[in-house]
């Protein structure tokens, strides 16, 4: 399946992003070839595979819970399309009664 610049548009305005013209052709580019990958991977047999092999008896080592500072708020909302006093404002999706 190859991408047009058409999807890229319609993706990007479902998305709420904006991208150049330029932005868009490099897009077409980069999704033509992850969709190249995955049609690769689904071309995989993996009929043979045990799903539940090397889940169910794994031993996950887990990373440490330290706490970091997070970014500040400033930071966070600088790209949000709307923004009032620190927090994203978003379009009402349900009905006030």
């Amino acid at each position: 399946m190859s991408i047009t610049i058409e999807d890229v548009k319609k993706l990007a305005k479902l998305s709420r992003l904006e991208f150049t013209d330029e932005e868009a052709l490099q897009f077409v580019d980069e999704l033509t070839a992850t969709l190249a990958q995955v049609d690769a991977i689904n071309k995989v047999d993996v009929s043979q595979v045990d799903l539940f092999e090397k889940t169910v008896n794994a031993d996950t080592e887990l990373r440490a819970d330290e706490i970091k500072p997070s970014l500040p708020v400033e930071q966070i909302v600088a790209n949000a399309p709307d923004k009032k006093d620190g927090a994203f404002l978003v379009p009402i999706t349900v009905a006030e009664d």
